[in-house]
């Protein structure tokens, strides 16, 4: 049986997986919809770093993951945009129609993964999110580090070092996966799906926790990050 853990890169979307019998680790670049729409006969969950449960206003479990963060880390949880302004062809449109929407417009970050976004969003359904949810990657690296948030920006040397000294104790093949990535991921891309794969170990051993209490979209999603 499979956990797993998904993350965006350049390549399409990088997945870490767990095989909980033997606790033997593999990474690989997948279709992502196709995943969410034909599901892995042995796949028991996934935690995917992409918002999910698209609401007219502010989430508040993007609030909720803010404050849990602080700053500077708290910055890393944007804005999740809503639905409409994924059809948009333009950022100004787009930041125009969640404006109306919410009265809020889009951040250049919400903007430069909205089709990601709106890949997820596409195919997803409420009977996915009983196997596939919604994670932060920086909320998992808080709950791993004992509830601090990490130090240092995960782009940087420094960061992608405490990152990794975390991820070594759960998973001790995640070094080696690093060092040999497939082209178009980048290295905070595998270690934050990495983080993602530990919360779906969570997940599967019903020990998931989530920053907030549930809302739900207009169609029927759940919108809450667990870690």
């Amino acid at each position: 049986m499979l956990v797993a853990g998904v993350d965006g890169c350049r390549a399409g979307w990088v997945v870490f997986k767990l095989e909980v019998s033997s606790f033997t680790t593999s990474v690989e670049v997948v279709n992502l919809p196709t995943w969410l729409r034909e599901r892995p006969p042995d796949l028991a969950c996934v935690g995917i770093d992409i918002p999910i449960g698209l609401l007219e206003g502010p989430r508040a479990c993007d609030r909720a993951a803010r404050k849990l963060l602080g700053q500077p880390r708290g910055s890393s949880v944007f804005p999740s945009p809503c639905r409409p302004a994924l059809r948009a062809q333009t950022y100004a449109e787009a930041s125009s129609i969640n404006r109306q929407k919410t009265t809020r417009g889009l951040s250049q970050q919400a903007w430069g993964i909205a089709p990601k976004i709106k890949q997820v969003d596409d195919v997803i359904t409420s009977e996915c999110q009983c196997w596939a949810f919604e994670v932060h990657p920086e909320v998992c690296f808080w709950a791993l580090n004992q509830h601090r948030p990490m130090a240092h920006n995960k782009k940087t040397k420094e960061g992608a070092a405490e990152r990794l000294f975390l991820l070594r104790r759960v998973f001790p093949q995640v070094e080696t996966h690093l060092v040999n990535r497939p082209r178009g991921i980048g290295a905070d891309d595998l270690l934050d799906a990495a983080a993602a794969a530990w919360t779906a170990l969570r997940w599967y051993r019903n020990e998931a926790e989530c920053v907030c209490t549930l809302e739900h979209d207009e169609k029927g999603l759940a919108a809450t990050i667990y870690y």
